[in-house]
């Protein structure tokens, strides 16, 4: 393994790698001698990265897992990205892919390496001198120079980490010359600018394997950051989020069938599922009892408490559902799940199929519009049965529609900006028919429940019918939008232009 000769390949580090690996010098010992190479890739990604997207963090991220690295292990190089990603504001450990899969002995690695570029990052714009002293878990940095206060300040913010991780942290600041012998010096003014920006990819010629990888990774991300919200239930949008971060995924991976091996898919969908199935229970209640609620504020005060049997019995069925969610989410099956999930997503070429012909790469401009064309022939075939419609096909066509929505929202990085003309009007029906589908989720909660028989359940079931009258009266409308000749080539011009 080389990692270092692999990062510099012939060109002047920054200012803040070479910061960095003064600062890995001063604290050897405490993380393994291989891994200075992969501070060194770590901080050319971030640095490259940086220099052309705001969030360095996790387009650095995205580009060291994509790279080919021959010489480098797949937990070699997640620890290299987890410490990129983990250059944004807040490190959260438990919401990096990257990093979850990774042992315990690796996972220490990332965060030491993570927070010496932290550090590193604070101290590069200082035009004054810099010093590092170092003994035990005790170092020391010296800054001087113009603005040396504030940039020590600034470096307090970034130096929780290494506090963390790698030992006690002391910043000190003074004027240039008071220095004397306190520390080794580190290099200051003679590296070069950050890498140049790299030219924007054509991202409708990535192969689709690993366009696909990243496109998952940035859903599974968002599943991670919204099941720590879930477990503190403070807002009931957060598992709403969390579900349908799911349901993004399952549709996905289902949509690449052909790409990635079918027995990896099958399993990671079937974990995918029970997570799911867990957060549909909470989330069902919620949406009912929030409804109840909100229908019982607008009844006459004299009339409210005859809904108190069915707030009463909604609230303990939420509770159930949210007990059985977080023994969900606290199994092992779910861990097991979320590691393999994560190394999948991270390791390149994982679970790929053999090209469909010799010598091929199929790209995503080669997989994404068929793909779409035929979710939207699949949703469009409902528009025969839709006049008198039973609950159940609106029902169908409204996962139909899902299927679509998550299908453009997989691809929407490469359809580009305009992706939202496609989108918007499928979101909008979507509104109406899920309105639709909760009509019909309330008379089977009412039921569940027992109180058939409840005047107060019966007459806020009543007051739902009536809603669900204006409901079917619009879903024409919005469905046209959809459905019309406009929709058709405004869809077919995004696929073109891939």
């Amino acid at each position: 393994m080389d990692e270092q000769a692999q990062v510099e390949g012939g060109r002047a580090q920054t200012r803040g790698e070479a910061i960095a690996l003064a600062l890995f010098d001063a604290v050897a010992g405490q993380l393994p001698g291989k891994a200075r190479g992969l501070l060194l890739l770590a901080g050319a990604h971030h640095a490259a990265a940086q220099a052309r997207d705001e969030r360095g963090d996790r387009a650095g991220r995205d580009a060291l897992l994509a790279a080919r690295l021959p010489d480098l292990s797949p937990a070699h190089q997640a620890i290299a990205a987890s410490a990129v990603a983990f250059q944004r504001d807040k490190v959260r450990p438990q919401r990096e892919p990257a990093f979850i899969w990774l042992g315990e002995k690796d996972q220490r690695t990332a965060l030491g390496l993570a927070a010496i570029l932290r550090v590193a990052g604070a101290l590069a714009p200082v035009a004054g001198e810099l010093r590092v002293q170092a003994g035990g878990d005790r170092t020391t940095l010296i800054i001087a120079g113009e603005r040396a206060d504030q940039a020590a300040a600034a470096l307090e913010e970034r130096a929780a980490l290494w506090r963390d991780q790698l030992g006690e942290l002391t910043v000190l600041a003074g004027e240039p010359g008071e220095l004397g012998e306190l520390g080794a010096p580190i290099p200051a003014a003679e590296w070069a600018d950050p890498p140049a920006p790299a030219a924007a990819s054509d991202l409708g010629g990535e192969p689709i394997a690993e366009a696909a990888r990243r496109s998952l990774r940035r859903f599974f991300d968002k599943l991670l950051a919204r099941e720590e919200a879930v477990l503190k239930d403070e807002d009931t949008e957060d598992v709403h989020q969390m579900r349908v971060a799911t349901r993004r995924l399952r549709a996905a991976l289902q949509t690449l069938a052909g790409v990635y091996d079918p027995e990896l898919i099958r399993s990671y969908r079937k974990g995918l599922r029970r997570i799911a199935e867990a957060l549909g229970a909470v989330r069902d209640g919620d949406v009912f009892l929030e409804h109840v609620l909100a229908h019982r504020e607008r009844l006459p005060a004299t009339e409210r408490a005859g809904l108190d049997p069915l707030v009463a019995a909604a609230a303990a069925e939420r509770e159930r559902a949210r007990a059985a969610l977080l023994g969900d989410l606290a199994s092992r099956r779910y861990r097991k799940f979320k590691r393999a999930f994560a190394e999948f997503l991270c390791t390149p070429g994982a679970g790929a199929l053999p090209p469909p012909e010799p010598g091929v790469t199929e790209r995503v401009r080669d997989f994404a519009g068929s793909a779409i064309w035929r979710r939207y022939e699949l949703w469009r075939a409902y528009e025969v049965a839709l006049a008198g419609a039973a609950p159940e096909t609106l029902h169908a066509a409204r996962i139909a529609g899902k299927r679509l929505r998550y299908t453009l929202e997989f691809f929407a990085e490469a359809l580009g900006p305009r992706a939202d003309q496609a989108l918007d009007p499928l979101v909008a029906l979507q509104e109406n028919l899920g309105l639709l589908q909760d009509e019909v989720t309330a008379r089977a909660h009412v039921a569940a429940l027992g109180l058939d028989g409840d005047a107060g359940a019966q007459s806020y079931l009543a007051a739902r019918t009536g809603e669900r009258a204006d409901l079917l009266a619009e879903l024409p409308r919005r469905w046209e939008k959809v459905g019309s000749a406009t929709y058709r080539r405004r869809l077919f011009e995004l696929i073109v232009k891939l």
